[in-house]
């Protein structure tokens, strides 16, 4: 039996470091001293160590069972995942912000997600130095285990710090059904300034477990957004017209492509397009679009993963920018002499013996970081995209990212110039952006929803001019000036119709 009165001493030490330990310090030091008020994620972090030490509690007392074992397993990995699910709330913020007291710079969440990692690590090194066969005697006559003086110790203090917790608990957050709110004012016990609420409705209410990461996918060409009902008649449109386009001509593009095409850019100093279909093809074409000279099927999967792509572009340097919708961008360089089709057969399903990776990186955001793009375009050092609406949030945000380092430089949401009006019954977060041009210093956004373009000055982040196109193209999925005149890219009737209006 010496073994197991180890093993029982050993179970005594680590209730005791538990709850005399991050329990005691988080409810009397942090709580009673600090004013730290626990949020509903905090507290739930605090009483899975609690049933932790409670598990090991039924251990010592009623002797090393598979039951109790499975308890503080369970528990454990339910607070780990606890720990990070509340850290990832926080773990992009800049240098500093979060929540919570932080300990030698680690908020307390952290910290939690620290001691369920040890009590899985020290559970471990107890069972490997375990003996499973109990002393059959004493329990088959009483059941239970006779307590040492270390074991009672270990009762009592678990009896205390639980109800000093349970005092916090009442006065900071209140009986059921009530519960803490998710970033409580500080701690006092001046009935005054507690208020006792729940956030219980709002678990509920949400359209899915992910929260606000619960995003559908956007409308794609040939996958249809559920969640919108896209009106192609612009005098719907949220801002009042200020021009209208004609149209001048219209062809079916017949290119062999692996599928519908989402963005298209013309590239006048070689005389080509390029074109990016729904599924992560990217084409090089002449001017007529009636033939492909080279083409690549990029490996989506290959860090970081990207949704489909978006829109396409040509940089200073002749490189190729594609965009994906989850603003996850690819960087390629056509260059058939240097492409190694064994180094790029991580990037690359088709094309790595003409196509070189350069960059595969994403944009960064915080007004658009739950929202997809299904835009984009290069003008000068920056990249331009702009998010579109999902289905928990209608947004218009214009997201500016610099080509020299990578990093995000504005997000806004335009204003209007003094000659645009707007509806009383709409919103920019109504527009539907599914291409992106640039001509004279200006952006063009192209939305499916209202069949409206919007002219955006990118240096006074105001919307100067606004453009209707005809409500045949019901699809409209890339947009670029060519020899003058816009041409509309459009996916309709399973056929990719381009439309070149005056």
């Amino acid at each position: 039996m010496k073994k197991n009165i180890n093993i029982y001493v050993l179970m005594s030490f680590a209730v005791l470091a538990v709850m005399a330990g991050p329990v005691a310090i988080a409810n009397m030091v942090f709580g009673y001293i600090l004013g730290d008020a626990p949020c509903t994620s905090c507290w739930a972090l605090r009483i899975n160590m609690i049933v932790i030490a409670a598990g090991a509690l039924f251990i010592i007392r009623y002797g090393l069972k598979m039951k109790y074992l499975a308890l503080i397993i369970m528990v454990a990995a339910f607070g780990i995942w606890n720990a990070f699910w509340h850290l990832g709330w926080y773990a992009q913020m800049d240098i500093g912000q979060g929540q919570a007291l932080p300990i030698f710079n680690l908020h307390t969440q952290v910290w939690a997600g620290i001691v369920f990692w040890a009590v899985l690590i020290v559970l471990g090194l107890i069972l490997a130095f375990a003996n499973m066969k109990e002393d059959q005697e004493i329990l088959a006559k009483l059941n239970y285990r006779n307590l040492t003086k270390i074991n009672k110790f270990a009762f009592v203090i678990f009896m205390i710090v639980t109800a000093s917790n349970a005092l916090q608990a009442f006065i900071a957050a209140g009986p059921p059904p009530f519960t803490a709110p998710d970033s409580p004012a500080r701690f006092t016990f001046n009935p005054k300034y507690n208020s006792w609420s729940s956030l219980l409705p709002n678990a509920f209410s949400a359209p899915t477990w992910r929260g606000s990461f619960g995003v559908d996918s956007p409308d794609l060409p040939s996958d249809k957004a559920e969640y919108m009902v896209f009106d192609n008649n612009s005098e719907n449109s949220p801002l009042y017209i200020t021009n209208k386009l004609e149209l001048v001509s219209e062809k079916e593009i017949t290119l062999d492509l692996d599928s519908a095409i989402s963005g298209i850019r013309f590239n006048k100093e070689n005389n080509q397009f390029a074109i990016v279909t729904q599924d992560w093809g990217m084409y090089l074409t002449n001017k007529s679009l009636n033939n492909i000279n080279d083409y690549l099927i990029l490996d989506n999967f290959y860090f970081p993963f990207m949704t489909n792509f978006a829109d396409v572009d040509f940089m200073d340097d002749g490189n190729i920018k594609m965009m994906g919708t989850n603003k996850a961008y690819s960087i390629v360089k056509f260059d058939p002499t240097k492409a190694d089709e064994v180094e790029g057969f991580a990037n690359f399903k088709k094309g790595a013996d003409k196509f070189i990776a350069i960059d595969k990186n994403v944009f960064r955001t915080v007004r658009a970081n739950t929202h997809y793009v299904n835009s984009f375009v290069v003008m000068g050092n920056y990249s331009y995209t702009i998010s579109v609406p999902s289905n928990l949030e209608k947004s218009f945000v214009v997201v500016k990212q610099s080509n020299l380092d990578g990093v995000l430089s504005a997000e806004y949401t335009p204003t209007l110039s003094s000659d645009i009006k707007a509806k009383n019954d709409k919103e920019l977060g109504d527009y539907y952006v599914t291409g992106l041009a640039k001509k004279d210093g200006m952006l063009y956004a192209l939305s499916k929803n209202y069949n409206t373009i919007l002219q955006i000055n990118p240096e006074t982040e105001k919307i100067v001019k606004t453009y209707s196109y005809p409500s045949k193209i019901t699809n409209a999925r890339a947009i670029d000036f060519v020899d003058g005149n816009i041409n509309i890219v459009s996916y309709q009737d399973g056929k990719n119709i381009l439309y070149i209006l005056k």
